[in-house]
């Protein structure tokens, strides 16, 4: 259980913008400046790591860190950043120290999330088999997409852990009918382009489209957990992120922007991160799975932004066996506690996320895909049994009737053969009596 670490930046006053630190060890409130960004997001995210952490508020996540260690838990960094200028920041890069920097965006034991006004989700979803995931593609956005993705992918895929649809040249009315012909449990939409940004924000999916009308196609669909926005080079990362959040506090569903990725870095991304969640991770620790694969590829492991209630971090539930997670072992929780900055995360059976993100890397500049179900169409071709020989039961009922009719009919009509003669006696007269 993770021990959460809130942090929100509400009005700008006189003297500058109020930040509010809550954990379970107390609360702190102090004011702060937001400095002027630049081009470069290391530079940006050493800039706003003190802003955000000021020595009060560093303190306060200390404390949290050693409580979350005692108990062999983790803390979850949660902002919430209603304001519109600040939520477009990229706090995702917040960096901290520089011979040895702290980026809480890619380590486990400190994940990183963001949070919406919205406080109910839906529950974690029951699954006996695979995770379901339909991907779907603008139009001209489907072809460069979908090759480095479906390579990132092909590992579940192969294994059965998971099933991949690809919807191409999609609009709202398509996605509409793709959702509703299949079950889908985690929807992937690469736009075409995206635009503006808060309420003005749209994507670009056939036609433009803005975080109401994704939302008002979406939310008929009770069994899906995730949406993963990513769109064509050239789109704004602002307007997927506006676009997500807006998203996520009108359904309450986990909602990931992956900003200004390219294709090669959204299967860098993706690979670590559905492969976790197939594998029965929180949505948050999959997230950092992901962005720390991007920084060993040496890619913007900042760009995905995550929103998701707190406490609602399972998407799934009922894994198969092939991929049940290892408990943590009773001697680790009761023994000596770890340091600070150790995680304590259960053992998976998947490969690190280091070697997927080479193995998602090396595939995604291929561009072909041969081993997965990606580039098949929505409505996959169903495997019918063959028919078993013999009666069926209505068949079987139709005769049983059919015999007692007979049965009934034979009782009740006359017979056509005459019923055999009754013998008549016939009266004799005394014999005489002989005498001698």
């Amino acid at each position: 259980m993770a021990i959460p670490f809130q942090i929100a930046i509400s009005g700008q006053g006189t003297t500058g913008y109020t930040l509010r630190a809550t954990s379970p060890g107390g609360d702190i409130e102090t004011l702060i400046e937001l400095p002027v960004l630049t081009n470069d997001m290391v530079t940006n995210g050493e800039m706003l790591g003190p802003v955000l952490f000021p020595p009060p508020v560093h303190q306060l996540l200390l404390e949290a860190a050693h409580t979350a260690s005692e108990a062999g838990n983790h803390v979850q960094i949660q902002l919430h950043m209603a304001l519109p200028e600040v939520a477009i920041l990229p706090w995702e890069w917040i960096t901290l120290g520089r011979s040895t920097p702290w980026q809480p965006a890619i380590r486990d034991d400190y994940p990183l999330i963001r949070v919406g006004r919205i406080t109910r989700s839906r529950p974690a979803l029951p699954l006996s088999g695979p995770i379901r995931l339909l991907i779907a593609c603008a139009p001209g956005a489907a072809a460069a997409a979908a090759a480095p993705l479906g390579h990132a992918l092909a590992q579940p895929v192969r294994e059965g852990r998971l099933v991949v649809d690809l919807l191409r040249d999609a609009d709202p009315f398509m996605l509409r009918e793709a959702l509703a012909e299949e079950p889908c449990h985690a929807l992937h939409l690469v736009a075409a382009d995206a635009t503006g940004q808060g309420s003005t924000a749209r994507l670009r999916l056939g036609r433009a489209l803005d975080a109401a009308g994704l939302a008002g196609i979406i939310g008929d669909y009770q069994e899906l957990r995730l949406l993963t926005l990513a769109a064509d080079l050239g789109a704004e990362a602002v307007a997927l992120a506006s676009i997500a959040g807006a998203v996520h506090d009108r359904l309450g569903i986990a909602t990931l922007a992956l900003g200004d990725l390219d294709n090669a870095g959204v299967a860098t991304f993706c690979g670590p991160c559905y492969e976790a969640l197939v594998a029965d991770e929180p949505v948050d620790l999959a997230t950092t799975d992901g962005r720390a694969a991007l920084a060993e590829a040496e890619d913007a492991w900042g760009s995905p932004r995550l929103w998701v209630v707190p406490g609602s971090e399972y998407l799934f539930n009922a894994r198969m066996a092939s991929v049940a997670r290892q408990s943590v072992p009773a001697d680790a929780v009761a023994g000596e506690a770890a340091p600070v900055g150790k995680p304590l995360r259960t053992e998976r059976t998947f490969a690190g996320a280091g070697q997927m993100a080479s193995r998602a890397l090396t595939s995604a500049k291929a561009f072909v895909v041969g081993t997965t179900t990606v580039g098949e169409p929505a409505q996959r071709a169903r495997n019918e049994a063959p028919r078993k020989q013999g009666f069926s039961p209505k068949l079987v009922a139709l005769i049983i009737a059919v015999l007692v009719l007979i049965l009934l009919i034979s009782q009740v009509l006359p017979s056509s053969t005459p019923p055999p003669p009754v013998p008549t006696v016939v009266p004799t007269s005394a014999l005489p009596l002989l005498e001698p």
